[in-house]
């Protein structure tokens, strides 16, 4: 029930004009308060054994991510509603960050792919522009919150850093094993695939991390 009732909005998301859509989800709360909490408790739902490939978590990934560039006049969409960049606490976001913590959520075949979205999602937020400024000052504090919990360079250490020649890195053992993969019929190529691509969305981020940190040293 919870798959199809966020499948029909990620429908709705995508067929009606972004205001006309955050009245109709959001009636009276029109920032959007219960709307983050429900996403983020529907994000933080571990995957059943029996699902299908269109996972619950997956949608709410894609819906993030075709909605997050959208213009509206508050600069506040479903999208930045969704990640808590409208002050709420329990927000997509922070699910975001506990899960792409765990190593086996980002090397699993199960859960790769959602590990790059979610990788994909903090670039996004880090490179958004134009917002008005409550929404830019809660992005503001995002930043900041994971500038000082040091995720960053946990994250970089943890695809590229090493402990020893008996424990390589993340990209290390993924490019070690990429072209055995690729000849076998497994889903292990896909795996690698997404491992890739969370790397760099990771990369795309810390780069604009410098930037701004380059910004505030002048």
């Amino acid at each position: 029930i919870a798959l199809n009732a966020f499948c029909i909005t990620s429908y709705i998301s995508q067929t009606m004009p972004q205001e006309d859509c955050l009245r109709l989800l959001c009636g009276t709360d029109v920032c959007g308060i219960r709307l983050s909490r429900s996403f983020s408790r529907g994000l933080s739902e571990p995957p059943r054994e029996d699902s299908s490939t269109c996972h619950l978590r997956d949608v709410i990934l894609d819906m993030i991510l075709n909605n997050i560039g959208l213009h509206t006049e508050s600069s506040l969409n479903l999208s930045l509603m969704m990640l808590g960049l409208n002050g709420s606490k329990q927000n997509c976001l922070n699910v975001i960050l506990d899960l792409i913590n765990s190593s086996h959520f980002i090397l699993s075949q199960k859960t790769s792919s959602s590990a790059s979205k979610c990788f994909e999602i903090v670039f996004r937020v880090c490179e958004l522009t134009s917002l008005s400024p409550p929404v830019q000052s809660q992005r503001e504090l995002f930043l900041e919150k994971i500038r000082k919990i040091g995720f960053w360079e946990a994250q970089i250490f943890r695809f590229l850093g090493t402990s020893g020649p008996l424990s390589p890195s993340i990209l290390h053992e993924v490019s070690l094993s990429y072209h055995s993969e690729h000849d076998s019929e497994s889903l292990a190529p896909r795996r690698g695939n997404n491992v890739l691509h969370s790397v760099s969305w990771l990369l795309k981020g810390a780069a604009i991390e410098l930037r701004a940190l380059a910004e505030l040293n002048r």
